[in-house]
């Protein structure tokens, strides 16, 4: 259900982007938000987090400091960006759909929050997508 999810998600910030028509700030990056939640929930997300470990265990510094740092600097570029003039940009688009992997990647009670966020957020569209279609 999570891969429906991302490609609707995804699917309705193209056609977004393609509308000429204004749009109020939050609708796209709450819904790159959930896509990116949604495609961290499928098994391409636990790859990319995997691949991301593998990566991070190149460099001779602890791993789980390495996701972690890079974590808070997608976190604190995503509230700058958006808190400037209220509208994700695309450093921000970016960021959202990065955050929920990089969660899945790290270690620590900042990873167990976001991993916890992540899931709840794809469930809740998985759960949203039931009701609508009649299922329990």
């Amino acid at each position: 259900m999570s891969w429906a999810i991302m490609i609707v998600a995804f699917g309705l910030v193209a056609i977004l982007w393609k509308r000429k028509k204004a749009n109020p700030w939050w609708l796209k990056s709450s819904l790159v938000f959930i896509g990116g939640c949604s495609l961290a929930d499928t098994a391409l997300g636990a790859w990319l987090a995997a691949r991301i470990n593998e990566i991070v265990g190149i460099v001779p510094v602890n791993s789980s400091i390495v996701v972690g740092a890079a974590t808070l600097l997608l976190i604190v570029l995503t509230v700058y960006d958006i808190g400037i003039d209220r509208k994700a940009d695309k450093t921000a688009l970016i960021c959202l759909v990065v955050l929920p992997v990089l969660f899945l990647a790290g270690v620590g009670p900042l990873a167990e929050a976001g991993s916890g966020l992540t899931e709840a957020i794809s469930q809740v569209g998985a759960n949203s997508i039931g009701r609508l279609i009649g299922g329990q």
